[in-house]
């Protein structure tokens, strides 16, 4: 921590590096549930779940809650639950390791969509990393049989797309209000929209068996207690830039569970993708 009392850069990046990490394990969970359930009952008690365990370890906190902090969290709710249709749609059509790299061109999109918001070209540095990157995740997606585009890809696609302009948003309301409150109003925005969609567009069913409610409770605390709510609060050390180059982290992860659980393939120019996508994260900023 800073003497302001914020997150240093370094600690900011390495606690979003863990969060990152945390949330690529739900593409193999939620791969296995989608068998079972619809993509808005899943969201839906996910995040249910989620907020009311944030409420009960954070309601002194919540009692501080300010109409700015409920706002801002009903945005990024909002924006988040976007990206997530689209990921559990593309989850259901495709690979989850596909989608993972799909997802993650949002790295590539951040400073582009930077550079157009501010009219300006990105640094030298930043091109360098944005270029390494959208070569790493090119290799990722290159699979055995070439490439295969299905609706699953072109919902992967559109998850870039959102996820890139929900990375910048969370970059600039994290610093204006308080990350963790803000966190919290985002898990129950998105609980609120998902069961919505559920009772117009599906059958919600709470999961069945002790295996499905031990993945759901993996999700609803690791992916979303932990994942999504501490990202405003880690994003707020660091550049939307720099997070979305972390961000890249989901992929590599996503990769290797998918190819050790889900028999998912993993080609030698999957392996040399991760490698550079992994460069650029090291790489000092």
């Amino acid at each position: 921590m800073t003497e302001t009392g914020k997150l240093s850069k370094r600690t900011a990046e390495i606690l979003l590096s863990l969060l990152v990490i945390a949330r690529a394990t739900a593409y193999m969970v939620s791969k296995l549930l989608l068998q079972s359930m619809g993509q808005f009952t899943l969201l839906g008690i996910r995040s249910a779940i989620a907020f009311l365990l944030l409420v009960i370890l954070c309601f002194p906190k919540l009692r501080k809650t300010s109409r700015k902090d409920l706002l801002c969290g009903i945005a990024l709710g909002g924006a988040f639950f976007i990206v997530m249709c689209f990921e559990l749609a593309g989850l259901k059509h495709t690979t989850s390791v596909a989608v993972s790299f799909e997802e993650n061109t949002a790295v590539v999109l951040v400073p582009l969509l930077l550079a157009v918001f501010r009219r300006k070209m990105p640094d030298r540095h930043t091109l360098q990393t944005m270029l390494l990157c959208g070569l790493g995740i090119f290799l990722l997606n290159f699979r055995p049989s070439g490439f295969a585009f299905n609706i699953g890809d072109l919902f992967g696609i559109l998850s870039a797309v959102t996820y890139a302009l929900t990375i910048i948003l969370t970059s600039r309301i994290g610093a204006a209000s308080d990350p963790i409150r803000i966190g919290i109003f985002q898990v129950a925005t998105m609980a609120a929209l998902s069961l919505i969609a559920a009772c117009i567009l599906e059958q919600p069913a709470l999961p069945s068996g002790g295996t499905a409610w031990a993945y759901m409770l993996y999700l609803a605390i690791v992916c979303s207690g932990f994942g999504f709510t501490l990202q405003p609060f880690a994003q707020s050390g660091t550049t939307a830039e720099r997070a979305g180059v972390i961000c890249a982290l989901s992929p590599v992860t996503a990769a290797l569970l998918g190819a050790l659980f889900l028999r998912e393939t993993l080609t030698i120019k999957g392996i040399v993708g991760a490698v550079l996508i992994l460069v650029c994260i090291v790489r000092k900023n």
